[in-house]
């Protein structure tokens, strides 16, 4: 008997033997291509890591969430456990927290002199950048603040930077403490008065320069001093903090700098000096100087 083969859409006329052998081999090819262009597609594949999604917050720990949190909490639950045992340990506490972008109190120093004369224990509390969804932070710094407030009131915390501040604020009228410009409100900060001086955002500010300085658009070149502005007005301890050379040569880098601490002593010498809630202040600023040649303005 002779049977009919169908190959790929073409027509056999084969023997049983010849006939099976060439379905066994159709079906071998056929396997061949799936696992091929099964193996490619898994290649093309994106490898996709699960990420922690970020989520906020949340804007109040009050007590009944720090009494019975989620279980699922786990990071809330392990930083009240924390806070207990610390409860415990220490008679009363105060709370530092540390994170990315935190705001550091520009009376830290006073504020440490008073926590020790007053024997309290300064614990921390370090918040990460990243939030894990489900999981708070915080409830470490919530759950002292309620205990220490449930035992020595709700001015507890407020009293004592009250104090620390209130120290801080003497040692810049007495012993002529230095006040960073950036614990100053913008009202108080202090402002270049000479007359055609101007500062861009009151950190930048250009110098012409009567030497070659080439430089690509693209390119930047600026250098950051750091100075006192005293009671006065006038500036003091001139130093610099950074260096951008805009990969000028090096060769000009000192006379630049020379020609920036020579222009800002000269010329940026007069300013209305800072305050600090109404107190003349010694204050470190950092302006930013910038260059330009002279010979193409």
């Amino acid at each position: 008997f002779r049977y009919i083969c169908l190959l790929d859409g073409e027509v056999f006329s084969q023997s049983d033997v010849t006939c099976n052998f060439m379905k066994h081999v159709y079906l071998t090819y056929l396997t061949f291509l799936f696992f091929l262009f099964g193996c490619k597609k898994q290649e093309e594949k994106p490898n996709i890591v699960d990420e922690p999604k970020i989520v906020k917050i949340p804007n109040c720990l009050d007590e009944k969430y720090l009494a019975n949190p989620p279980k699922t909490d786990t990071m809330c639950i392990k930083d009240i456990e924390k806070a207990n045992r610390d409860v415990e340990k220490y008679s009363k506490l105060y709370v530092k927290t540390i994170c990315f972008g935190c705001d550091d109190k520009p009376f830290e120093t006073e504020l440490e002199e008073v926590l020790k004369a007053k024997k309290i224990k300064q614990v921390i509390q370090d918040i990460g950048c990243v939030v894990y969804e489900g999981q708070t932070q915080g409830c470490y710094r919530a759950t002292i603040e309620s205990e220490m407030k449930k035992m020595y009131g709700e001015n507890y915390f407020a009293e004592l930077e009250k104090e620390a501040e209130k120290k801080f604020i003497k040692n810049i009228n007495d012993n002529d403490k230095i006040v960073s410009v950036y614990d100053l409100e913008d009202n108080e900060k202090p402002k270049i008065k000479t007359p055609n001086i101007y500062i861009e955002s009151d950190y930048y500010t250009t110098v012409a320069v009567d030497f070659p300085v080439k430089l690509q658009p693209y390119q930047n070149l600026f250098v950051d001093i750091t100075f006192i502005v005293e009671k006065n007005g006038t500036i003091s301890n001139l130093s610099v903090s950074n260096w951008v050379s805009g990969g000028l040569d090096k060769k000009y880098k000192k006379e630049l700098i020379s020609k920036a601490l020579e222009k800002l002593k000269m010329e940026y010498n007069n300013w209305n000096p800072g305050k600090y809630k109404g107190n003349i202040a010694r204050t470190e600023n950092t302006l930013r100087v910038g260059f330009e040649n002279k010979n193409c303005r």
